[in-house]
Parts: C-alpha cells; structure tokens; sequence
C-alpha cells in the first residue's frame, strides 16, 4: 500500500477536485478506535491506537465501492 501511494496519482489525475471523504468514528474506548472513511471510490476500515498522544493507523481493511468493476 505505502508502495502504490508513491505512484498511484502521479500525475494528479486520479481523484475529483472536491473528492468525497467522510468519516465516521465507529467506536472510541481509551487509545484505541475504530473508523470508517466512505470515500469516491472505495470504503476503508481502520484500527488507530493513540500513542504519545497521538493517534496512529495500525490496520487498514478496504473495498472499491462497487466490487463488481474491480
């Protein structure tokens, strides 16, 4: 993942100019979370743990939206 964001949208013309990003923040309990982010093409699921007071990514679990064309 962290290999294709290097070179997904080079060119800058992969994603809308006011792209859909919401988030919705699943669960909370002390410095860990769960969050869902519905985006144009796809839905990610994540695991955050805060560290240092800080919230980091532990987990991403994703789909395209519409699983059939990909």
């Amino acid at each position: 993942m962290v290999i294709l964001s290097e070179f997904y949208n080079r060119n800058g013309d992969k994603f809308p100019e006011n792209p859909k990003k919401e988030v919705i923040i699943l669960d909370v309990f002390d410095k860990t979370a769960s969050v869902k982010l519905i985006a144009d093409e796809w839905i990610d699921y994540m695991h955050i743990v805060k560290i240092n007071g800080t919230w980091k990514i532990v987990n991403v679990l994703w789909q395209f939206n519409d699983s059939s064309k990909h």
